[in-house]
């Protein structure tokens, strides 16, 4: 569990070369990226289609990229492959997810998280210097465990 936790946690703050152009994978590509590692999924969609998630959809503030990045690897296990199937047992997890989540750190939206607008330069600036490293990367670190949690029923 601690590798997992340790290796989403490097996808989140390893600032590549040409920062801030390039920036550490978000939550929800760091979570996703290190769930399908855990489940054995290889598909070069991973981390593509989390990016637009991240902080909230595009630093939108809305649902926490670690939450999305975690019901993307819960329906990667227990999702349906037809509309034929039941999605009930993928809703149940997923909400359980949610609910722990919302337990633990009293909020599921990135800005009541990090009380922070994101899409402003000062809001960006305060999140780098004093959320991403250490509030959210311990965000990220809890939706992997988890969601490990989960995936291993």
């Amino acid at each position: 569990m601690e590798e997992f936790e340790a290796k989403a946690a490097k996808y989140f703050q390893k600032r590549p070369y040409n920062f801030p152009q390039g920036r550490p994978y978000n939550c929800c590509e760091s979570v996703l990226l290190t769930l399908a590692e855990y489940l054995g999924v290889k598909s070069d969609l991973i981390p593509r289609i989390a990016t637009g998630i991240g902080a909230g959809f595009s630093l939108n503030g809305l649902i926490c990229g670690s939450i999305s990045g975690a019901i993307m690897a819960i329906g990667l296990k227990y999702g349906r492959r037809s509309n034929e199937e039941n999605p009930q047992i993928t809703w149940r997890k997923v909400d359980r997810f949610i609910e722990v989540f919302r337990k633990r750190w009293g909020a599921i939206t990135c800005r009541k998280l990090t009380g922070l607008n994101l899409k402003t330069a000062e809001g960006m600036k305060i999140y780098l210097q004093k959320v991403h490293d250490y509030a959210c990367t311990e965000r990220v670190k809890f939706a992997v465990r988890k969601a490990i949690e989960i995936l291993s029923e």
